[in-house]
């Protein structure tokens, strides 16, 4: 079974004046050739790299490609 972390650089419509749960956030699906991906030992060091990620302004998804 493979782990692997694909992410892209957030770009939202987001209006920072509404309180967080007012207004559901929209975002632009990217293209492929936005998107990276980096692979990973186990799905703890997934975690922790995908909310490494998310701090630095990127949209995460942790993905497998077998049944965990």
């Amino acid at each position: 079974m493979n782990i692997w972390i694909e992410y892209w650089e957030r770009k939202t419509t987001e209006n920072k004046n509404y309180y967080a749960q007012s207004q559901p956030i929209s975002w632009e699906k990217p293209d492929k050739k936005d998107i990276s991906r980096r692979f990973c030992q186990s799905r703890e060091q997934a975690n922790r790299i995908a909310l490494s990620l998310q701090d630095q302004g990127y949209h995460v998804t942790v993905k497998t490609d077998g049944i965990l």
